[in-house]
């Protein structure tokens, strides 16, 4: 037997004694990243509750406001943009607003403020009419039509899985809402409308490269010319009329009270949703706002007085799931190509090529194509 050395044994009875302080102070590291690993898990956690709380708040606050206390979502959704482009003004000095710089880019940044009346816009009007469930399973059908305008316009083809998993999701929304007994025919065409708008914004900013700033940035550039925009549409559906006979019954305070609420609401969802993003990733934001269409689905139905048959709930549930494995399918088909272009790029020798107009990302990748989801 061989005895163990006198140092031997004081390492093994006083690890850190005799080591070198290179040794100490890796172990203290990896304690530390341990720390950091666990602050950022408690981090993403709280910001994913809050993700889901502040998508059901507001989609509940708007559906309960345009039943209502006051019937006007286009004026709701003007002001909604005057406050948020307000706050961001305020916390400008403290946030650097990215600018934008030369004509190509202005000229595309401000084609948002038609994706917005065509997308944000139109849904809020839908929720005058339609249920907030219902609202939400046409607002599901997106992918349906993104790929649709994909392959006719970008000549995308989807794969087996991601046809599989829209034929599914094409199947749940039509049972849900055909068989629906609170279906309307006004409502629901307005909230396709707001999903076409949707997913020609989607396509546009593929093909145009648009959404090269943050969310708050475009939030400050383009809140105004949404509210001008919005204008028209304010006055030609006699909103103007609506809001007076609001003010004769409620009163001036409580408008702006529930003006004003709105708008925090609003703002909140536009902050929470650019920190969840950049605590987190993309990807899991993705899936995120999966789950958050259905939570939104069962809390309609635990605070509205909504009908709902069988057939109805088998379509809901058919639908969801097929949103979900979507979702999941296209973030995988994504990190195949993110793979793939990083391999093509580590592979290639020849000299990186002149920096394009868009090569240069202003605060990082993971904001790029989410803005199409604030609610301003």
């Amino acid at each position: 037997m061989v005895r163990a050395s006198k140092d031997e044994v004081d390492e093994e009875s006083a690890p850190f004694l005799n080591k070198p302080k290179s040794v100490t102070a890796g172990k203290s590291r990896k304690y530390e990243v341990g720390e950091v690993g666990l602050l950022s898990a408690a981090k993403a956690i709280i910001l994913l509750c809050l993700f889901f709380a502040v998508n059901v708040v507001i989609s509940v606050f708007n559906k309960w406001e345009f039943n209502g206390p006051l019937r006007c979502p286009i004026y709701v959704t003007m002001t909604h943009q005057i406050i948020c482009f307000l706050f961001c003004f305020t916390i400008s000095p403290w946030l650097k607003i990215t600018p934008i710089e030369g004509w190509t880019v202005r000229w595309k940044t401000l084609l948002i403020p038609l994706f917005f009346v065509s997308n944000i816009a139109l849904n809020n009007l839908s929720l005058l009419y339609t249920t907030l469930a219902l609202n939400q399973l046409i607002r599901a059908f997106c992918p349906v039509v993104v790929a649709t305008m994909s392959f006719l316009v970008e000549d995308k083809r989807p794969s087996w899985q991601s046809l599989l998993a829209i034929v599914t999701l094409m199947v749940g929304v039509t049972l849900s809402i055909s068989t629906s007994p609170e279906l309307e025919v006004v409502g629901t065409l307005i909230c396709f409308l707001s999903v076409f708008g949707n997913a020609l914004q989607t396509v546009i900013i593929s093909i145009l490269k648009i959404a090269r700033l943050d969310p708050l940035s475009i939030i400050y550039h383009t809140s105004l010319y949404n509210t001008i925009l919005m204008v028209p549409l304010f006055i030609g559906l006699g909103e103007h009329k609506q809001l007076y006979l609001h003010y004769q019954k409620q009163g001036l305070w409580t408008i702006l009270g529930l003006t004003f609420v709105g708008g925090m609401i609003a703002f909140a969802y536009n902050v929470i949703l650019l920190s969840f993003i950049q605590n987190t990733s993309s990807i899991y934001s993705s899936v995120a706002g999966s789950f958050k269409t259905v939570m939104v689905i069962f809390v309609s139905y635990l605070v509205f007085d909504q009908s709902l048959s069988t057939v109805t709930l088998a379509g809901i549930c058919i639908a969801c799931m097929a949103f979900i494995v979507h979702s999941v399918i296209m973030i995988n088909e994504k990190r195949q190509a993110a793979g793939d272009n990083n391999k093509k790029v580590g592979a290639s020798t020849e000299s990186p090529a002149a920096p394009t107009e868009f090569a240069t990302p202003i605060r990082g990748p993971k904001c790029y194509v989410h803005y199409d989801r604030l609610l301003f």
